[in-house]
């Protein structure tokens, strides 16, 4: 089967050709569509010169409006979105593959650890909650952006009602909804990640946000446990 990787990116010029050379150097990819999402930096030319396909909005419009752009774009039979900082690990990504080919998944979900300090894990303990409250799904990572899927359920995932961070979260409720298969599988890839300074502290405050605006709109969120 043909894979499309594709790669939101926002100003990550200083990770991003790692990444995808990293992608490159695995063989596993058939083509690289890079989204650079409104960045202010150098991202947008670096994936002029390395992808297959590179998207480019004029403006910030969050990872959701940039990873369903690339899916839009990819021609492969199987799609696989990475983060923009993986790095020399996101030649990882073909272990998200061999559920798909296997059977065993529709929707393949890989572990991704930062390399800088985080926080407490307060939004990922909270969409644990909801998932499991919800449909009494049990995912250790969640909130990961390293994800395969194939191109026939690509109409479900592309009208999505998710923004900008929230794209995670509605991929795993509507995949267990509509009776997808979902396997998390273990792989070392490492983010760069934003630590526990003051970015961070603000990084993780607005996914919180923008997770809990899609949960309203997706239905009546639960309770966070007390």
């Amino acid at each position: 089967m043909n894979v499309s990787v594709i790669i939101p990116a926002f100003n990550e010029e200083q990770h991003i050709r790692k990444t995808i050379h990293a992608v490159r150097q695995g063989g596993w990819a058939g083509e690289i569509i890079g989204v650079n999402d409104g960045s202010r930096d150098r991202t947008g030319r670096v994936l002029e010169h390395t992808c297959d396909t590179a998207i480019s909005f004029i403006k910030n419009h969050g990872k959701t409006a940039a990873a369903k752009a690339g899916w839009m774009a990819a021609r492969g039979d199987v799609i696989v979105t990475l983060d923009a900082d993986l790095r020399e690990s996101a030649v990882y990504g073909m272990a998200l593959l061999e559920p798909l080919y296997l059977g065993t998944a529709d929707l393949v979900i890989g572990t991704a650890h930062s390399q800088k300090q985080r926080g407490m894990g307060m939004l990922k303990k909270r969409v644990q909650y909801v998932l499991k409250e919800r449909c009494g799904l049990s995912l250790n990572m969640p909130l990961s952006g390293q994800r395969a899927f194939f191109r026939k359920h690509l109409d479900l995932f592309q009208h999505l009602q998710a923004e900008r961070f929230g794209l995670e979260t509605m991929m795993n409720l509507h995949a267990h909804e509509t009776g997808l298969l979902i396997q998390e599988v273990e792989a070392p890839f490492l983010h760069q990640g934003k630590g526990i300074g003051l970015n961070g502290f603000l990084h993780r405050g607005r996914q919180w946000l923008e997770v809990e605006r899609c949960l309203r709109k997706y239905g009546r969120s639960p309770s966070s446990p007390r």
